[in-house]
């Protein structure tokens, strides 16, 4: 009896510790089926599901539609970090770098740039504390505090500017203890590999320009394709490097650049397009970029044109757009025109 007895005691301590262990388990199996799910809608959109209120009524909530189990084992919802840049149609296949980043540490100087997604629980204690951080963030980011298990300390979840997509018919538990959350996140490249994406996001289509002549007209139309295109008024703007020329001799045989936003880097006050502050390039956009003159041009020479395209990402840092480090895509190739006499 007394044996039995101790068995059963020691049975008992056991049974608290495997329970908790089961419905991690289980929770741990939810998350994976969410992430599973919106990288599936994912690779068939090429773009991430909407969030709305995780509830199944009339607001748009794609991510309630494609979830199957929007509450972990311990009966509490779910929730969903996102870039939401990458919900706007075809934006997937076209972006390089997204504006969510983990940090590792409270200082966020172990961090993960790039992330697509996030999906976390509360786990076991019915307290989330996955949130938004501000400290050490980089600027243009939206940082989210993912810790090592047992990091004492954490509530960044308390309440919807730092733990938005949160059920607001939960009531946050503000309690600062040991990281415990499930968490499962995905980058963008990740992302982009499951989906199928393929090449560069951006490129200029063309590899050479026309020769001209001085006694013709001419006209030459340069295209680009991919990146994430405007909506309206052009899906590109444009920015082109005459190289070998100052500014006060102008464009070379009196030929018209549209949209125009024309730079000269081996001028004597030099000036590039990777120079040029974001609102500069507003008034250069158009589908395409046209060199051209209606009648015949005033100068032979060959002479170096440098073409940028910079699209709609605004999402990340690509010197190509600006030395500083501004937000779009960019891809330059160069041409050498021939205008013979």
């Amino acid at each position: 009896m007394v044996i039995v007895g101790l068995l059963l005691g020691f049975g008992a301590t056991l049974v608290g510790p495997l329970t908790e262990r089961s419905k991690r388990m289980a929770t741990t199996e939810i998350i994976m089926g969410a992430v599973e799910s919106i990288v599936g809608f994912a690779s068939a959109e090429k773009r991430l599901p909407q969030w709305g209120d995780n509830t199944v009524d009339g607001t748009l909530d794609e991510f309630c539609e494609i979830v199957t189990k929007r509450k972990d084992s311990a009966a509490k919802p779910i929730y969903y970090f996102l870039d939401t840049r990458l919900t706007t149609p075809e934006s997937l296949c076209g972006r390089k770098t997204t504006a969510l980043t983990v940090c590792r540490d409270s200082a966020c100087t172990d961090r993960i740039p790039n992330i697509a997604l996030a999906v976390v629980s509360g786990a076991m204690d019915y307290n989330p504390q996955t949130g938004i951080v501000t400290s050490g963030c980089p600027a243009g980011q939206t940082c989210i505090g993912v810790y090592e298990p047992g990091t004492a300390g954490i509530d960044n979840c308390t309440n919807g500017t730092n733990c938005p997509n949160y059920d607001s018919a939960v009531d946050r538990i503000n309690r600062t203890e040991a990281y415990d959350d499930i968490v499962e996140y995905v980058t963008l490249g990740e992302l982009r590999t499951k989906a199928g994406c393929q090449g560069a996001p951006l490129k200029i289509l063309n590899n050479e320009l026309p020769s001209a002549s001085m006694s013709s007209s001419y006209s030459a139309t340069i295209y680009a394709e991919g990146g994430v295109p405007f909506s309206s008024g052009g899906k590109y703007k444009w920015c082109v490097e005459i190289g070998n020329r100052s500014a006060s001799a102008g464009i070379p045989g009196g030929l018209t650049i549209a949209p125009g936003f024309v730079r000269y880097p081996d001028d004597a006050s030099p000036t590039r397009c990777s120079d040029q502050a974001e609102a500069a390039w507003s008034s250069y956009q158009a589908d395409d970029l046209v060199i051209s003159r209606g009648s015949g041009l005033t100068e032979p020479g060959s002479f170096l044109i440098t073409v940028t395209a910079r699209d709609d990402s605004r999402n990340g840092n690509d010197p190509a757009c600006n030395s500083a480090g501004n937000e779009d895509n960019c891809v330059r190739k160069s041409f050498v025109l021939t205008i013979n006499p």
